[in-house]
């Protein structure tokens, strides 16, 4: 796992800082009035573009009151996929060395201010020249220093289109109108870019995939100088919750996420998945690996139909059980854990789009989502602040009576006993 940036040291006020995004519905924490703090955003609706998902256990109503969490086989799931949301950026625009930078679920972001004059004009700069498949990179921490680089390097932005703001209500975007504010910005990024996103990419776009539709805009001292410029695109969010540098045009990739043998993704209150964390922290699984699909289905130049979910669960079934006992060092090791191995399966748009990488992963269900664990499964573990108590060995021969079912999407298995109650 990547360490995260260190937190940035208060500024002067010319300076850029830190400016966390709002998107239009309800937060679980409001940006100060100063700006300084992370806003949390909830699941958002999947047409937006903001989600990725994770195979995991189909909810169950007659489960979701119980105290203790059951476990699934290690074979793997049927079940519908959870929404793990992971980005959706609201990008203050580059102008004259300045930028307000401010972002959706998950994302952090920078606003910078220049020291330049009220009096004195806006200068060209990357952003305001830029137009349609141009990308966009800056230094890490310093998105006020935009340049256009060859979309085959590394950048953090890829233009997926202006906006118009002709198309925006009444006199919005006037001469004389007041700057609208990071949530009024996040609403419009709604309710506009994932149509222009989506245009962009010939309908291409992987909705459960690892680029967020994202937008760019004028700071509130570029606004006060007539900026009005707004550009639509894609970005990749890192672990540290900001733009990721990523290579090569969105439209020509697997825009699977594809996360490294060891990653461990957050859990909320709710007990579904976030974002990347350290394993240290509270988290709702950690990764094994990667299949690559293409090797038994096709790549998308193949062009051949979507699997299905059942054909996709039987052929990873075939390999992530070996998968998680390698990285955990063994079978033993792997059932001390007491987790299951599960994994990602690819939705049909996200196979039209050209995904063809599937996650596996362990994990626990609990409640209609997952168990909170803490720490690498390698090492220490707790599962809901306890330690995991592996299950006794069956006698040789012993013969197994019919199990209890378990909830739709499971195998069930006799041996197998509830996670620990938080």
């Amino acid at each position: 796992m990547k360490d995260r940036d260190e937190a940035r040291d208060p500024q002067d006020p010319d300076d850029p800082h830190l400016d966390d995004a709002v998107a239009a519905d309800d937060t679980d924490d409001w940006v100060d009035a100063d700006g300084s703090e992370t806003t949390v955003l909830p699941p958002v609706d999947r047409d937006s573009g903001k989600l990725a998902y994770a195979q995991v256990p189909d909810d169950d109503p007659e489960n979701d009151d119980k105290a203790e969490p059951e476990r699934g086989s290690r074979r793997g799931l049927l079940g519908n996929p959870l929404r793990v949301v992971l980005s959706a950026a609201v990008i203050g625009a580059l102008i004259a060395g300045a930028i307000a930078l401010v972002q959706g679920v998950g994302d952090g972001g920078d606003v910078a201010n220049t020291g330049i004059g009220g009096k004195e004009k806006l200068a060209k700069n990357a952003f305001t020249e830029s137009v349609v498949g141009d990308c966009l990179d800056w230094p890490a921490g310093n998105p006020g220093d935009p340049k256009k680089v060859n979309c085959d390097l590394r950048h953090r932005f890829e233009v997926a289109g202006p906006l118009d703001t002709a198309l925006l209500p009444g006199s919005e975007f006037g001469e004389s109108a007041t700057w609208p504010g990071e949530q009024r910005f996040a609403q419009i990024r709604d309710e506009q870019c994932a149509v222009i996103v989506d245009r962009y990419l010939v309908g291409k776009r992987d909705p459960n995939g690892r680029f967020s539709v994202s937008m760019m805009f004028p700071s509130q001292v570029q606004w006060d100088k007539g900026a009005r410029a707004l550009r639509c695109g894609l970005q990749q969010t890192g672990p540290d919750n900001k733009p990721a540098q990523f290579a090569g045009k969105v439209a020509n990739q697997d825009q699977s996420f594809k996360w490294a043998p060891g990653t461990c993704v957050g859990i909320d209150a709710a007990r579904k998945p976030t974002a990347e964390v350290n394993c240290a922290e509270k988290h709702s699984f950690q990764t094994t690996g990667t299949v690559d699909l293409a090797v038994k289905f096709g790549d998308r130049v193949a062009n051949r139909p979507w699997p299905s979910k059942e054909e996709q669960n039987t052929f990873l079934a075939s390999v992530c059980p070996g998968q998680a006992e390698r990285f955990m060092g063994g079978k033993a090791k792997l059932e001390a854990t007491t987790l299951n191995t599960q994994w990602s399966v690819i939705l049909e748009p996200s196979w039209l789009a050209g995904s063809r990488t599937a996650v596996c992963y362990l994990g626990l269900p609990d409640r209609g989502g997952f168990a909170t664990l803490v720490g690498d499964a390698r090492e220490t573990l707790l599962i809901n602040g306890k330690l995991p108590v592996p299950p006794p060995q069956a006698p040789p021969g012993r013969a197994l009576p019919t199990p209890v079912p378990l909830p739709g999407g499971y195998d069930a298995n006799d041996l197998e006993v509830p996670a620990p109650a938080g």
